[in-house]
C-alpha cells in the first residue's frame, strides 16, 4: 500500500548520477518508470486479516413448502424460521500462481446453536407441531481464482481488467450434524414416505444461504479491484515552491507469477521552461535504461522477505528532477530585507577576513540570488538514504557600487546534500529529513574581480558563514515533503526500508511491511486527515500531493469481502 506520496518523494529525490547517454526529450513518457510488487509474503500478511472481513453471520430467510391442501389438511407442510448461519474463518490464503491468484478460505459453519435454535414448524397428514434445532459446526471450503490484465483504450488510457472466477463452495454436511428436539426419526420416516426429507430440506436451505452469500462476490470484487487500480493512475499538476510540474503515472502492465504480482508503471514529469535556466538547458534528461530488480529481490541490508516493494527507475527520477530544475525550482532570490535572513555586505567581510572593508567600510544592503547551471543528480550509495548532488549552483552576491547595483562575488557550489526517508509506523507519517551541511560541499570562487587575493579565505570560511543562507536557498528543493499515509480497513504500512536496487544500483527501492495499523481510517485518501479523498491538497502533511496509492490488489479483495457484512 504504497502511495503516490511515497512515489513522488522518491521521484524528486531519486536520479542516480548516470553516465552519458541519449536524452529523453522534456516530458517524454518513460515506459519503465516504476514498479510496484507484492510478494507471496505480502499476500500472506494480508490474507491473515481476511477473518475480520468475512461476515460472521448470515440470516436465512424464512422458507417452507407444502403438498397442497386436500379438505383442509396437508400431506405435508413445513416452515423454517429464525435460522441463521454463523461463520468462523480457520484458515485463508491468497497465493500468486503463473497468470492468476489462487484464493482459498477454510471456514467452520454452524446453523444456530443450542441456546438459540431455529424453529421447524410442520404438518404431516393433518398432524401439526414444531420443534427447535441447530446444526453443529461443520467445515466449508471456499475457492476462487483471479486474473489481472491492463487494457489500453483507443485514446491511449489504461485500465485494469480483473476477472474473478465463480466461487466454489464445498462442504460435507451429514444428517447426524443436525440436532432436532422432536421425534426426528419418526418424522423422517413419515416424510420419506411422502417423498421428501426433513434433514435434506434443512441442508438445502443451508447450502442456499452459503451460495447466496458468495453469488455476487465475483462482480463485486471485479468492480472493487478495478476501482482500486484506477486510483493508481495519476495525472495532476503539482505546485512545489512555485514551480508547477505535471505528473503522469499509470499502470502499463501487470504480471502475476509465483514470485508475486508486479504492477508496471509508465510515467512522465514535465514543467514549463523558466527563463532563468534557458541558457543552460541540455534539452532533456538522461536516458540510462536498465531492467528493474526481480520481484522479491532484497538488496544487501534490507530485511527479507518483505511484503511490498516499490522501485523507481533512474530515468523517471532524472526526468522528475530535471523538470523541476527546468521549471526554475533552484532559481532563488533573497532581497536585503527578506523575512528569513537579513542581508548586508558585512557577510563579505566576514567571509574574506575583512578584505572588502575598503569598499564597504559600513554595512550596505546586499541581495543574493542563485544561478543553477546544471540539474542536480542523486547517488544512492552514500552516507544517507539518498545523496542529492548539486552541480554548478552559483550563489551571486550583488551590492551597490558607484551608484549602481553590481555583482561583487560569486561562489559556485558542487557536492552532496543528504536526504533520509523517515517513516513513523505509529502515526503513518513519511517525512524527508534533509542534512544540508556546508562543510561537505565544495565551494569555489568563480567571480571576484575586486579582491581575488581573498578567494582562499572565502572558501575556507564559507561553511560557517553562509550555512543559514544555504539552508534557506537549498531547503526549497525538498522541503514540504512530509505526508500522512492512508490505511484501508485497518490495513496499512507498518515499516519501511530503502536501498539502491538493481544490477547497476540505479533503481531506488522502498521495501515495506504491511499489516494491521492504528493510523488512518480508510475513508479518505490521506490516512484520516480529514480530506475528502480528492487529492489531499492542503489537508495531509505539508505538501500538495495526490492521494497516496493503497495496497492495490489485495486490499481490493478485502474490501470486496467487507461489503458483504
Amino acid at each position: 500500500m504504497l502511495s503516490t506520496s511515497l512515489t513522488l518523494t522518491l521521484a524528486f529525490l531519486g536520479a542516480a548520477a548516470p553516465a552519458a547517454a541519449t536524452d529523453w526529450t522534456p516530458g517524454a513518457t518513460i515506459p519503465e518508470a516504476a514498479t510496484v510488487d507484492i510478494t507471496p509474503q505480502g499476500f500472506d500478511a494480508i490474507s491473515a486479516l481476511i477473518p475480520a472481513l468475512i461476515p460472521s453471520n448470515i440470516d436465512i430467510p424464512e422458507t417452507g413448502g407444502d403438498s397442497g391442501s386436500i379438505w383442509g389438511c396437508y400431506a405435508y407442510l413445513y416452515r423454517l424460521t429464525g435460522a441463521w448461519v454463523g461463520i468462523q474463518v480457520t484458515d485463508s490464503s491468497i497465493v500468486p500462481q503463473n497468470g492468476y491468484l489462487d484464493v482459498n478460505a477454510d471456514l467452520l459453519v454452524n446453523v444456530n446453536n443450542a441456546s438459540s435454535p431455529f424453529t421447524l414448524g410442520y404438518e404431516l397428514l393433518c398432524f401439526d407441531d414444531s420443534c427447535g434445532g441447530y446444526v453443529a459446526p461443520f467445515p466449508v471450503h471456499i475457492h476462487t481464482t483471479m486474473a489481472l490484465d491492463v487494457l489500453t483504450a483507443s485514446d491511449g488510457t489504461t485500465s485494469l481488467d480483473a476477472t474473478v472466477g465463480s466461487f466454489e463452495v464445498t462442504y460435507d454436511l451429514q444428517p447426524e450434524d443436525i440436532t432436532l428436539d422432536c421425534w426426528v426419526q419418526d418424522l423422517e420416516d413419515l416424510a420419506d414416505a411422502l417423498g421428501f426429507s426433513i434433514y435434506q430440506l434443512i441442508i438445502d436451505q443451508i447450502g442456499g444461504a452459503l451460495d447466496s452469500a458468495v453469488a455476487d462476490l465475483p462482480a463485486t470484487l471485479e468492480t472493487t479491484i478495478e476501482d482500486a487500480f484506477s486510483s493508481a493512475s495519476i495525472e495532476q499538476d503539482l505546485d512545489l515552491n512555485g514551480v508547477t510540474a505535471h505528473l503522469k503515472l499509470y499502470p502499463s502492465d501487470v504480471k502475476v507469477q509465483t514470485e508475486g504480482v508486479r504492477l508496471q508503471m509508465a510515467g512522465s514529469v514535465s514543467a514549463d521552461a523558466a527563463a532563468c535556466v534557458a541558457a543552460y538547458d541540455p534539452g532533456g534528461s538522461l536516458k540510462t535504461s536498465s531492467p528493474p530488480p526481480d520481484i522479491g529481490d532484497a538488496p544487501a541490508g534490507v530485511d527479507s522477505p518483505f511484503h511490498l516493494g516499490i522501485s523507481l527507475s533512474d530515468d523517471f527520477a532524472n526526468e522528475a528532477i530535471y523538470a523541476l530544475w527546468r521549471g526554475g525550482l533552484l532559481c532563488y532570490s533573497l532581497a536585503p530585507d527578506n523575512d528569513t535572513f537579513p542581508l548586508d555586505t558585512s557577510i563579505l567581510n566576514l567571509l574574506s577576513g575583512q578584505a572588502f572593508e575598503d569598499i564597504f567600510p559600513e554595512a550596505m544592503p546586499m541581495s543574493l540570488s542563485t544561478v543553477p547551471r546544471a540539474a542536480p543528480t542523486v547517488a544512492y550509495t552514500g552516507t544517507h538514504d539518498i545523496d542529492v548532488d548539486i552541480h554548478e549552483l552559483d550563489l551571486q552576491m550583488v551590492a551597490e557600487l558607484d551608484g549602481r547595483m553590481a555583482r561583487v562575488l560569486t561562489v559556485t557550489l558542487n557536492g552532496p546534500i543528504g536526504a533520509d526517508l523517515n517513516f513513523d509506523g505509529t502515526a503513518g507519517q513519511l517525512a524527508v529529513a534533509l542534512d544540508i551541511n556546508p562543510e561537505v560541499l565544495d565551494p569555489s570562487v568563480t567571480y571576484n574581480e575586486l579582491h581575488a587575493e581573498s578567494n582562499d579565505a572565502i572558501v575556507s570560511s564559507f561553511g560557517g558563514a553562509l550555512g543559514s543562507i544555504l539552508d534557506t536557498v537549498l531547503g526549497g528543493l525538498l522541503d514540504s515533503l512530509s505526508f500522512l499515509l492512508p490505511s484501508m480497513s485497518g490495513i496499512g504500512l507498518q515499516d519501511l526500508q530503502t536501498s539502491a536496487a538493481g544490477t547497476n544500483e540505479d533503481w531506488l527501492g522502498a521495501y515495506g511491511w504491511i499489516g494491521a495499523v492504528t493510523y488512518g481510517d480508510g475513508s479518505s485518501g490521506c490516512g484520516g486527515c480529514g480530506s475528502s479523498g480528492s487529492g489531499c491538497s492542503g489537508g495531509c502533511g505539508t505538501g500538495e500531493v495526490p492521494a497516496a496509492w493503497s495496497l492495490i490488489v489485495p486490499l481490493g479483495l478485502l474490501l470486496g469481502l467487507r461489503r458483504r457484512k
